[in-house]
């Protein structure tokens, strides 16, 4: 027992267990940065036990004294603090830069490359104040429309009938068709594209007639009704099937040919009276019409027949005074007589894509206030008509031009100049987009890019007079054949000229 207790005891916990090893290189081409392969590693299999060393017993029995072994508690009452979840500045940005990289990496874009090409133009929209204004009228303005190949001329139509083709660069020429007076109000207007010095109105008068602007001030008269109890509140042309389109106060529509105004038929197709008729440019059979009676209708012009025959039927709170479809045909846009402004999207127009709400309530003794489009982007412009009881009503709130993205609905820019004040009804800008008219009472106000026009006229005074005629450096350009004979030529003239002098001078002195 003594012996067995004086042998020396076996280091166990030293003693190395010996295992094969297998090589553990997943991929054999990999290697240091030595350039040589790395060390294979052992697999230990799972119900065999490790080896523990007198530093790893150590560990495991090591207190959490460490300051990293620590767990920090919040005291009591507080919370953590939540951070927010931000995408970042590169995929939030409207840059078109980023959005084109973003494009090319096949990264969803949504509406961020809409935003991104509308950008620069909005920019320069807040630049916007008014240049030219007047007011030729004795009574508020009624109706406005662009010249469709003149770029700075419109055309303009009051309460009392009176209709102007004018031009606010020469704001003291004017071509004034005179109306009826009270009574004779033009409620809708459009140039004929086939001849623009023609201009189809309806009236208050109960007419739809054809104007001629130029020197002959003639007028033809399509529809009267010889009465003052039913008006024409609508009109429409259709350029493709050679077809005009009126509505009046009862919610009747009377279609006829565009030239000689020849009555083809008259349906009621609403219950009340249509304020807004307009075929789509695109679609040539495709009608969209808005009434008082809260309907806004999509028609085909080849199956019409009665109310119940028409395509989709869109449904609103408030009575509707305008639907104008967008300049590429494919969305609908609708102004009711309240506070909402809605978009439809075509080809199932029954789907709302968006609604805004904005304060344009109606009000007896004002032009009604329509939202129109933006002729190259998707851009909505409409005028302000605070209301105390409109639910995001601030106060002192200014009676500004709003513009509104269309895809997203959110309010890009506000128009607002010092010098007017008053109610904005309607807004229409040119076909290039540099500039917009308005109608506020009886002024026009034309809005155009204020920091641009002043860029453009500095560096107009910079120039040198050189710079502005013909060019310095062709004058100097030395001239091998012609110059000479045109020196040839002048030196015959003059001597013909000296010679039939002379020869007059002989035949005076010959006389005496």
């Amino acid at each position: 027992m003594k012996e067995d207790s004086q042998k020396p005891k076996e280091n166990t916990m030293c003693k190395r267990v010996l295992r094969p090893r297998t090589a553990a290189l997943t991929n054999p081409s990999q290697k240091t940065s030595h350039g040589r392969g790395k060390m294979p590693t052992e697999i230990f299999p799972e119900n065999q036990p490790t080896l523990e060393t007198s530093t790893n017993k150590h560990r495991l029995q090591k207190p959490a004294t460490d300051v990293n072994d620590t767990v920090w508690k919040l005291p009591e009452g507080m919370k953590s603090p939540s951070i927010p979840a931000v995408n970042p500045f590169g995929l939030r940005s409207c840059n078109m830069v980023h959005r084109l990289y973003h494009a090319s990496l096949s990264i969803s874009q949504g509406s961020r490359l809409k935003q991104a090409v509308v950008q620069p133009y909005i920019q320069q929209l807040r630049n916007f104040r008014i240049q030219h204004t007047t007011s030729p009228f004795d009574r508020r303005v009624t109706a406005l429309e662009w010249h469709p190949t003149l770029p700075k001329t419109l055309a303009v139509a009051s309460k009392s009938g009176d209709l102007i083709m004018w031009n606010y660069e020469n704001t003291a020429k004017f071509n004034l068709s005179k109306g009826v007076g009270k009574g004779g109000a033009i409620t809708n207007m459009t140039f004929d594209l086939m001849d623009p010095s023609g201009v189809y109105t309806s009236s208050n008068e109960g007419t739809v007639c054809r104007h001629c602007l130029g020197k002959d001030g003639d007028r033809h008269i399509f529809l009267d009704t010889h009465s003052m109890d039913r008006w024409y509140c609508s009109l429409s042309a259709n350029y493709a099937r050679n077809l005009l389109i009126a509505g009046d106060n009862s919610g009747n529509l009377t279609l006829m040919e565009r030239k000689s105004g020849k009555r083809l038929w008259t349906r009621r197709l609403h219950k009340s009276k249509a304020t807004h008729c307009e075929f789509n440019s695109r679609c040539d059979w495709l009608l969209a019409t808005a009434s008082t009676d809260k309907m806004v209708k999509m028609w085909d012009v080849r199956m019409m027949s009665d109310r119940k025959s028409a395509l989709y039927i869109l449904h609103h709170n408030r009575p509707i005074n305008s639907a104008y479809f967008s300049p590429d045909c494919t969305r609908l846009l609708t102004t009711d007589q309240y506070g909402e402004l809605r978009i439809y999207a075509g080809p199932l127009w029954d789907r709302m894509e968006r609604s805004i709400s904005h304060p344009h309530r109606f009000f007896q003794h004002l032009t009604p206030i329509k939202a129109t489009w933006h002729p190259l982007y998707d851009l909505v412009v409409v005028g302000r008509y605070p209301d105390e009881n409109f639910p995001s009503y601030q106060e002192e709130e200014s009676r500004t031009i709003d513009v509104f993205d269309a895809n997203s609905g959110d309010m890009v820019c506000q128009l607002l100049d010092p010098s007017v004040s008053g109610i904005i009804s309607l807004n229409k800008f040119s076909a290039s987009g540099d500039s917009l008219a308005s109608g506020m009472g009886y002024s026009m106000l034309i809005w155009t890019d204020v920091v641009r026009l002043q860029q453009i006229q500095s560096e107009k005074l910079q120039k040198t007079p050189q710079e502005n005629g013909s060019d310095s450096r062709v004058s100097r350009l030395p001239l091998s054949n012609p110059a000479p004979r045109r020196r040839r030529r002048r030196r015959r003239d003059e001597d013909d000229d000296i010679g039939a002098m002379k020869q007059r001078l002989k035949g005076k002195m010959a006389k005496r």
